[in-house]
């Protein structure tokens, strides 16, 4: 793996964390119900995992060669 690709998963999975807590926090105080609890923490870790998906830093190295075998078959 690439150190950009872990910066993005690291900087993602801290990002989600601090939103699950907080989300936990706000559930507990006011709602104080397991099972909207539960629901939220599924939610979090679906969204999260789709971001990360859609979101992912793809391998350069890759794309650029890619591109440059399409460029020579076009000439």
């Amino acid at each position: 793996m690439k150190k950009r690709q872990l910066k993005f998963i690291f900087a993602l999975t801290f990002l989600s964390c601090i939103i699950w807590i907080v989300g936990e926090f706000i559930i507990g105080e006011l709602l104080n119900n397991f099972a909207v609890s539960v629901v939220w923490a599924i939610i979090c870790l679906t969204a999260c995992c789709a971001y990360s998906l859609w979101k992912c830093p793809r391998n350069p190295d890759e794309d650029e060669e890619t591109s440059q075998k399409q460029h020579k078959e076009d000439k």
